[in-house]
Parts: structure tokens; sequence; C-alpha cells
């Protein structure tokens, strides 16, 4: 019963950045027509989820390399490096651009609304995080997955010719 509820949680925290950014469309009277009018939401979106999916894949990636097993608070966490990396790159190559442009460091991105958007890209991250972590539980447990034990079959020198 857990598992399906943490499932059900993960799915919904998952789906509630779009959900969010949803609001960003413009109303009727001002759009564009076509796949313009969805391009803010897709780039946001890519942002939040894009970094989020970063850090994870390093995760996956460090952890598959040294055999250790997959666990749902590590998988939330690399997931939240992720949105931190992403941020500290675009933020601060935005404020590097700015001042080499326009010799002032607030005047590319936003002005002072900068850390409003830090705030949103790194709560909608951790939404994203703790339902790609809540799944990680539903589908493992919460001691995550260490492989086939011994005696299941698979051999080590599997590929060392004889």
């Amino acid at each position: 019963m857990f598992r399906i509820a943490a499932m059900l949680a993960g799915l919904v925290l998952i789906a509630l950045p779009a959900w969010f950014l949803s609001g960003s469309i413009p109303v009727p009277q001002y759009r564009k027509g076509g796949l313009t009018d969805y391009l803010p939401m897709l780039r946001q979106g890519l942002a939040i989820y894009g970094s989020v999916l970063l850090g994870v894949a390093i995760y996956l990636m460090r952890i598959r390399l040294s055999g250790q097993p997959a666990f749902p608070l590590e998988l939330f966490k690399a997931g939240m490096y992720g949105v931190l990396a992403c941020c500290i790159i675009f933020f601060g190559g935005g404020r590097l651009y700015s001042l080499a442009k326009y010799g002032a460091f607030d005047k590319a991105i936003g002005g002072n609304l900068w850390a409003l958007l830090v705030i949103f890209w790194g709560f909608s991250g951790a939404f994203v995080s703790a339902g790609l972590a809540l799944l990680l539980y539903a589908s493992t447990g919460p001691g995550g997955y260490a492989g086939p034990g011994p005696g299941s079959g698979r051999n080590c020198n599997a590929f060392v010719s004889r």
C-alpha cells in the first residue's frame, strides 16, 4: 500500500512544475499562433527537468561504475545538486555576459528578479527530485537494489576467454 501511495505521490510531484508552468502561456488575445506561444514554457521546463535529470544521470552513472545500490535520498540529493550546478552556470554566466556587454551585473537577467528565478527553479527542482526519489522507493524499497545475490548464475569472469 505504501509503495502505491509513493508511486502516486511521485507522479504528482513530477507533474507539479509542468502544471505551474502552464500559467506562463499567454491568454488567447495575446497569442501569436503556433509553437511560439509555448516556447517560454518549454524553455523553463527544459531548465527544470533537464537540470534534475543531469544530476540524476551523473549519480546513476557513478553508482553503476562503483557497483553500489541506488538509494532514494541520494537520488534526491543528486537531483538537487544538478539544479544547483545549472543555476550557478546559468546565472554566473549571465552575470559575466552582462558585465562584459553592458558594464553592469543586473542588465542581462531580469534586473532584480534573478533571486526569484533561483527560488522558483530550486523549488520546482525539489518537487521533481522528490518525485523521482519516491518512484525509486516505490520500485525498489528503502534500501535500493543491490543487484543479484550470490549463486544467481552471474559470473564475474564472463568476458574472459578460456
